[in-house]
């Protein structure tokens, strides 16, 4: 019988079928005395993504204008309205999927695909924001490291995506939503994605409850393991 362990991800997932075997794997283990980070609700609640920002946005934590939508016809409409839109997968990772539109027909267009293999629409207004998005790493209570990550020739800023990655001190505030917004979808390490909104402040975009980290070790040389299993190793001597 093991103590604890780290889940570092509920991996490719094909049908809800698999998605419930895995959850009830990890929830069989704790019921059973094992203690694991990130918790299982957890990770299940941050692989969602509307499902987040409803959280941290109830919490008053900054985010975009958002919607889940099964209409094409909405889709349009928020284009339309918003001007600048994206459209993602509501479960995905890496930039992967996520397409910027400005023109409503082509919303619709998109739209209408997603809908076609039974998937809702994740739209987002698009944030101007500079060459630039930001990637806070926190585990348990503290900051352990943050940087930039930079592409000036794609709006897409994962590193994934070809960004470059640069060290950033943090200033208090931004320290306060990465750290509030970890507390709030219950997670022990997080790395969220926060970008710096033109028309006015940050604006959390994601907390991603599997983060990859070798970006952020490249640019910190600090690296998050060490911490996680840190953090790990004080919650079971308590």
């Amino acid at each position: 019988m093991i103590d604890g362990g780290v889940v570092r991800n509920l991996g490719f997932i094909s049908s809800t079928e698999q998605l419930i075997k895995r959850f009830d794997t990890l929830k069989a283990m704790e019921i059973n005395g094992v203690t694991l980070i990130n918790k299982p609700e957890s990770m299940f609640n941050a692989r969602d993504k509307f499902s987040s920002l409803v959280k941290l946005k109830s919490a008053g934590i900054p985010i975009p204008e958002t919607a889940l939508v099964e209409s094409p016809f909405e889709a349009m409409r928020l284009a339309e309205r918003w001007k600048e839109v994206v459209i993602k997968p509501l479960v995905g990772s890496l930039g992967l999927g996520a397409v910027r539109v400005t023109d409503p027909d082509i919303a619709f267009r998109i739209a209408k695909s997603i809908l076609s293999v039974n998937q809702p629409v994740y739209i987002q207004k698009y944030v101007r924001k500079p060459e630039r998005d930001i990637r806070v790493f926190v585990v348990g209570d503290r900051v352990i490291g943050s940087i930039y990550r930079i592409n000036k020739t794609s709006w897409k800023t994962n590193v994934a995506q070809g960004a470059l990655t640069q060290v950033i001190l943090p200033d208090k505030y931004l320290e306060e939503i990465a750290l509030k917004s970890t507390a709030i979808m219950g997670l022990d390490y997080a790395g969220l994605d926060i970008v710096e909104d033109l028309d006015g402040g940050y604006k959390v975009l994601e907390v991603n409850a599997a983060p990859l980290w070798k970006g952020f070790y490249q640019a910190t040389n600090v690296n998050p393991a060490k911490y996680i299993i840190q953090h790990l190793i004080q919650k079971l001597k308590k």
